[in-house]
């Protein structure tokens, strides 16, 4: 059995709110994005037969000294062992922290204090969430789209910096980088992972093929029928 170290947040985060239904309902840009990078994750999971635990605005349970617990609910995380049983929670005292959590930015996101050192990113900091990765579809309150944190050797996040092909590499072994307003998810090898937009648009364009297909088979039955009739005319048959 693995034993996991005690987590608890320290009497800084006391005031820390949870993340509550009217706090985690975006656009429907912004739920597009989640479930854009959420199918691309998935895939990549199934793919690889990888035991991760993917979640969607799934709640974290995280201790607080002296005080109840934290519920946040990041857009999307990734704990490495834990498998694709489906789960409403994640216990971080039981089964540790996530080692990634991307939040799609929201007004509520930009402009409370989720980013300070006493906001989300220093509860997961302080919980041990290794990378913490923050996208903003259009670029309204991060220009460059992304701002991405490690842990650093203190504990305490440090800049997570984009690579030369302007991807931010995971040590879960996958990249992502902004395209448009979808955050796209790379494998190992620098493959682009299909994302649900991009499913949607090949299911789309199969349905056309078969469609199109369809109506040539008619017509071309329609050709067959006239010329079978021109021949039983022409052998006075008709």
């Amino acid at each position: 059995m693995v034993t996991r170290a005690r987590i608890a947040l320290g009497p800084e985060f006391a005031e820390l709110a949870d993340d509550t239904e009217e706090s985690l309902l975006g656009s429907s840009f912004h739920q597009d994005a989640i479930v854009d990078t959420y199918v691309s994750l998935k895939l990549h999971r199934q793919e690889r037969d990888l035991p991760w635990f993917i979640g969607n605005q799934t709640k974290l349970v995280i201790p607080r000294e002296g005080g109840a617990s934290y519920h946040p609910s990041p857009d999307l995380l990734i704990h490495p062992t834990l498998g694709s049983e489906g789960r409403t929670s994640l216990s971080v005292a039981r089964y540790g922290p996530p080692t990634l959590i991307i939040e799609v930015v929201s007004p509520a996101t930009a402009l409370g204090n989720d980013l300070n050192a006493d906001g989300k990113i220093g509860a997961y900091a302080a919980s041990g969430v290794a990378e913490y990765l923050a996208f903003d579809l259009f670029g309204d309150y991060i220009p460059e789209q992304v701002r991405a944190w490690r842990l650093g050797p203190t504990g305490m996040y440090v800049p997570w910096e984009a690579d030369s092909a302007g991807r931010w590499a995971s040590s879960l072994g996958i990249a992502f980088a902004p395209q448009g307003a979808t955050l796209r998810v790379y494998d190992e090898a620098g493959d682009l992972i299909p994302s649900y937009q991009h499913l949607r648009d090949l299911a789309k364009a199969r349905e056309r093929q078969l469609l199109d297909a369809a109506r040539q088979q008619v017509e071309q039955e329609r050709q067959i029928a006239e010329l079978q009739e021109a021949l039983r005319r022409l052998r006075g048959e008709g």
